[in-house]
C-alpha cells in the first residue's frame, strides 16, 4: 500500500481515538455563559485541535476518520451530559455530516495553503482558515438539525453559537500555531499526496 494512502489512514486514525479520548476523560472545560435554554453548552478542549491537526496533516481522508472516531466514541463513551446532547439520532448526524464534511475541506485547504504560502505567513492564512470553519459549522449544523428535527431555524440561536465558539476559534488556533511553529516543515507537510518535487526526482531515476 502507498504511504500517500497508509499514513494519512493511520493518522487519523490515532488522532480521531486521541480526540475521543480527550473527551472521554474530560479533557475540555465549560465556557461560563455559553448555555443557552435548552442546556446546551460550549465545551473547550483538545479535540478539536486534533480533528483539524488530523485533516491538516493527513488530508481529508485523515479528517474524515478522525471526525467519525470523535463523534463515536463521544457518543458512547463520553460524559453524560455530552452523551444527552447526542440522544436525538438527528443530532448526531448533523454533526457527524457537518464537522466531516469542514475536516475533508480543511485537509483540501491547507494543502493549498502549505504550497503557496511559506511560514511565518501561513499560520495567518491557517488562523483565517479554522476562523472560516467556525463561520460555517455553526449555521451549518444548526440548519441541517433543524432540517432533520423538521424545526424551525431561528437567527437568535445562530447567533448565541456564534458567541459561544469564539473561545473556541482562539483556542484552537493557538495550540495548532504552536505545533506548526514547533514541527519542522518536513512534519507538517500534507501526507496523503506526493510533492510534484518529489515525483520529478523519482522520474529522473533510470530503472535498473
Amino acid at each position: 500500500m502507498k504511504k500517500t494512502i497508509w499514513r494519512p489512514l493511520v493518522l487519523g486514525v490515532v488522532l480521531g481515538l486521541l480526540a475521543g479520548l480527550a473527551t472521554v476523560t474530560g479533557l475540555f472545560f465549560i465556557v461560563p455563559g455559553t448555555e443557552d435554554v435548552t442546556g446546551y453548552y460550549n465545551a473547550i478542549g483538545f479535540y478539536m485541535i486534533l480533528l483539524l491537526l488530523a485533516a491538516a496533516l493527513g488530508g481529508p481522508q485523515a479528517g474524515a476518520i478522525a471526525s467519525i472516531l470523535w463523534l463515536t466514541i463521544e457518543n458512547f463513551f463520553g460524559p453524560p451530559d455530552m452523551k444527552a446532547i447526542f440522544d436525538d439520532p438527528e443530532v448526531f448526524w448533523a454533526n457527524l455530516i457537518v464537522v466531516g464534511t469542514l475536516m475533508v475541506l480543511v485537509g483540501f485547504a491547507h494543502r493549498l495553503i502549505f504550497e503557496q504560502v511559506k511560514m511565518p505567513a501561513r499560520l495567518l492564512l491557517w488562523s483565517v482558515l479554522v476562523i472560516v470553519v467556525y463561520i460555517i459549522i455553526v449555521p451549518a449544523n444548526i440548519a441541517l438539525q433543524a432540517y432533520l428535527l423538521d424545526a424551525v431555524v431561528v437567527l437568535p440561536a445562530i447567533l448565541f453559537g456564534y458567541r459561544t465558539y469564539i473561545p473556541q476559534a482562539i483556542f484552537d488556533i493557538f495550540f495548532t500555531s504552536l505545533v506548526f511553529i514547533a514541527l519542522p516543515a518536513s512534519y507538517t507537510r500534507p501526507l496523503w499526496y506526493e510533492p510534484k518535487k518529489a515525483l520529478d526526482r523519482s522520474a529522473e531515476i533510470p530503472d535498473r
